[in-house]
């Protein structure tokens, strides 16, 4: 831990740190370009020079290694005259079209020519022209006039997802990013290359002169797109969805999102139309909520309870599975409760996993607490073909957006042979066709909730949309049920985590009410406490692979 000086403050700073880190860790701000946390040390951006104390001439910030008793200036004369002559050779080419960039109100380079440039200019010639608008791959455009040629989105496709379809072509000013021959940017982290550019140079077509970023509100969520349930800020404007961007968070996702979650919001607009709408009853129309839900509870409530099954939603939030949970337990006396798996693809070294369900985790916890585990599907539907299910209640699979392309949970053949269905989606499904009483949810981005990830973090998704149409929440639709099944109501979603935490030993250590407010937490002792739990199946796997990140 070596002690150095940075601007008069003595301070204490871990070995191996650089000057860079060691300034921001403090909260002295040294201006970068080229360097990113998550990346290789590039250094030729220059912007971060500093004066060091025997050095015989200035040293970049991000590659010196502090050592003890370093003494470092950042704000001398010489380093503001420095900086000055780096903004004013970066902005030699650089257009003045900060008025039409997408960048703008959140570009590094806008920022820094305020901090630290001249008001004044001493190029007066033509500025250099180049290709504006360069497909480079179906998500990424290039504008050649406001690269600066920091090289983050190189040095992020050759060590992240390891791909390296971009390259730097040709020499001094006419030097340009590009991609190799027959190599479009198309892996499936591309989108992140727009995310670190520090300028406008990279943007995504798909937000492209769609808003201001300053009109937009970050609300923070959480991917829905597989288990790994990255951070994520929702952009929203006018009650939609204009832009997803990762929210740094080192246990989960660190500073990256794939591909797919970027344009999850995207997906359930496109198919908007399709949305469930309203609550339907046995006469297959649409009825008023409460004549449809009086129906489903009595229908609920004359069943034989030894026939009827309960099919569960790892896309569910832990309310919302709670309560399902509760339900099943309680008024329906043991109801046996099934968990589908929603899988596709492969695992991958850095963030997609090829279970494309956010809360399965969660999932399995509560039905191992409340209703000794969640049974096979395929047991399920074996039942459903020997016609031994009178009643089948059913959560999802749509919860999270359209599931087109995927494969139901249950087959066709087995749902005609099901007595009646109550069903509770968001989209179309086979399931959801099948139900003889269904009720419209709310989608991903309209309702709060909990979720926990495969690796046991517990995170908050906030509300960020106003739910247009005829649907309510999930949790809501539960709870109506639960009101007119059972002697007492059902808490209000608020009130669910202390009823969670007495119920699951594992999340018996959550401060839920710091959870919105964190990138999301581990339960104390929580590796213990799931042991304790007797997890099976998949989740017994899970333990011996280790629940950390």
């Amino acid at each position: 831990m070596p002690t150095i000086t940075i601007n008069g403050r003595e301070l204490t700073v871990p070995d191996g740190s650089t000057v860079l880190q060691a300034a921001h860790a403090n909260g002295i701000d040294i201006p970068h370009f080229c360097y990113h946390e998550g990346l290789s040390v590039a250094g030729n951006c220059r912007i971060c020079l500093v004066e060091i104390e025997k050095f015989p001439k200035p040293a970049i910030a991000c590659n010196t290694v502090v050592s003890e008793g370093m003494v470092i200036s950042t704000e001398s004369e010489k380093v503001q005259d420095l900086r000055r002559g780096v903004m004013e050779f970066l902005l030699v080419n650089h257009p003045l079209d900060c008025p039409i960039c997408d960048q703008a109100g959140e570009c590094t380079l806008q920022q820094y020519s305020y901090q630290h440039g001249s008001s004044l200019t001493r190029f007066e010639e033509e500025k250099e022209h180049g290709p504006k608008r360069r497909e480079l791959g179906p998500h990424v455009l290039y504008d050649w006039e406001r690269c600066i040629k920091c090289t983050r989105c190189i040095r992020f496709c050759e060590e992240l997802p390891g791909t390296g379809e971009l390259g730097l072509f040709l020499r001094g000013v006419r030097s340009e990013i590009g991609t190799f021959p027959g190599r479009p940017l198309d892996n499936p982290y591309s989108g992140n290359v727009v995310d670190i550019c520090p300028v406008g140079a990279l943007t995504l077509p798909e937000f492209r002169f769609r808003s201001r970023v300053w009109f937009l509100t970050d609300v923070p969520s959480v991917c829905a797109g597989c288990s790994r349930g990255c951070s994520i800020n929702l952009g929203v404007l006018r009650n939609e969805i204009y832009r997803i961007t990762p929210r740094t968070n080192h246990a989960v996702n660190r500073w990256w999102i794939c591909d797919e979650g970027r344009f999850w919001a995207r997906k359930i607009r496109e198919q908007g139309e399709t949305r469930l709408q309203g609550a339907r009853g046995s006469s297959d129309q649409v009825v008023g909520w409460s004549a449809a839900l009086d129906e489903a509870a009595a229908v609920l409530s004359s069943a034989k309870k030894r026939r009827v099954r309960v099919l569960a939603s790892p896309r569910a939030t832990l309310e919302e599975t709670w309560l399902l949970a509760k339900l099943a337990s309680g008024p329906l006396e043991g109801a046996k409760v099934h968990l589908p798996r929603h899988e596709r693809g492969e695992d991958d070294e850095i963030l997609i996993r090829k279970d494309k369900a956010a809360n399965r985790l969660g999932a399995e916890l509560i039905l191992e607490s409340l209703c000794g585990g969640a049974q096979d599907v395929a047991e399920l539907e074996e039942a459903l073909l020997n016609g031994e299910v009178d009643l089948l209640v059913a959560l999802g699979p749509g919860l999270a957006g359209p599931v087109d392309g995927e494969k139901a949970p249950l087959s066709a053949k087995a749902l005609a042979r099901a007595g009646q269905i109550v069903a509770i989606d968001a989209f179309p499904s086979a399931l959801s066709e099948a139900a003889s009483i269904r009720f419209a949810a709310s989608s991903w981005g309209e309702s709060s909730g909990s979720v926990i990830n495969f690796a046991g973090r517990v995170q908050q998704m906030e509300s960020a949309l106003t739910p247009q149409g005829d649907h309510r929440p999930a949790y809501m639709i539960l709870a109506e049920l639960y009101d007119r099944l059972s002697a007492e109501p059902a808490p209000a979603p608020a009130m669910v985590a202390r009823s969670i935490s007495g119920d699951v030993a594992a999340l018996a250590g959550i401060n839920w009410v710091d959870l919105p407010a964190s990138a999301g937490q581990d339960a104390e002792g929580f590796d213990a406490a799931v042991q304790a739990c007797r997890p099976t199946g998949a989740a017994a796997k899970m333990i011996a692979a280790g629940w950390k990140l």
